[in-house]
C-alpha cells in the first residue's frame, strides 16, 4: 500500500470529475474494499468502521467484480480534503483487517 500514489490518484480523479460536473456541496462518500487475503477479518472490519460511525453493506462477487465490503460516510460536505481524509483512515483500518481499497464514489439523498 502506497499512502502517497493513493492519494495522488484519488486527486487526479476528483479533479477531473469536478472538471466534467458540477459537484454538490454534500454528499455520502462511499468507497469499496477487497480482501487482499483469504484471512481477511469481513466482521472485525465492518464493526470497526461501524464504531466509527459509518454504514458497511457487503456485496458478494458477481461476473464482473469481487466481493467486497463497501463503507459509506453520512451525508456531509464533499471536497477532495474530507474525502481524502476518509479514504486514508479507512485505508490504514482495512489494511489491519486484510482489505486495501478498491474505489470511491459519492452520491446526494
Amino acid at each position: 500500500m502506497d499512502l502517497n500514489e493513493q492519494k495522488a490518484e484519488t486527486e487526479q480523479v476528483f479533479r477531473e470529475i469536478s472538471q466534467m460536473e458540477t459537484l454538490p456541496e454534500a454528499a455520502c462518500i462511499n468507497f469499496q474494499f477487497v480482501a487482499e487475503a483469504g484471512e481477511a477479518d469481513w466482521d472485525g472490519f465492518t464493526e470497526a468502521a461501524e464504531a466509527q460511525g459509518y454504514t458497511v453493506e457487503w456485496y458478494d462477487a458477481d461476473d464482473e467484480d469481487e466481493a467486497c465490503v463497501e463503507i459509506t460516510t453520512a451525508m456531509g460536505p464533499l471536497s477532495l480534503e474530507v474525502l481524502w481524509g476518509h479514504e486514508e483512515k479507512l485505508t490504514l483500518l482495512g489494511a489491519v483487517y486484510g482489505f486495501a481499497a478498491d474505489g470511491w464514489g459519492f452520491f446526494t439523498e
